[in-house]
């Protein structure tokens, strides 16, 4: 790939597989997003069809469960409250 080729397209983020998750609740897939000239973060777990929809059983694939703004230095732009149960011990 040129130098030329690699400057016309734009880094629009990237996507993570979890390979050593803190806990089983923690997202198997996380990242950012440029969407818009926007830079969000998310966070998605990995699933199975069943195979009563449009994927055959036994297709995985990943569901969102976070998507939140970032703000220009990085900072999360979402709501910064939080739940003291919600914390890992």
């Amino acid at each position: 790939m040129s130098d030329q080729s690699q400057k016309e397209r734009p880094d629009l983020g990237a996507a993570f597989i979890a390979s050593n998750k803190k806990s089983p609740s923690s997202y198997d897939m996380s990242g950012t997003i440029v969407v818009g000239g926007v830079k969000h973060r998310f966070g998605a777990y990995k699933q199975k069809a069943s195979g009563t929809g449009k994927m055959p059983a036994g297709t995985e694939f990943y569901t969102f469960y976070r998507v939140e703004q970032l703000d220009e230095d990085g900072a999360s732009a979402a709501d910064t409250s939080f739940n003291p149960s919600d914390l890992e011990a």
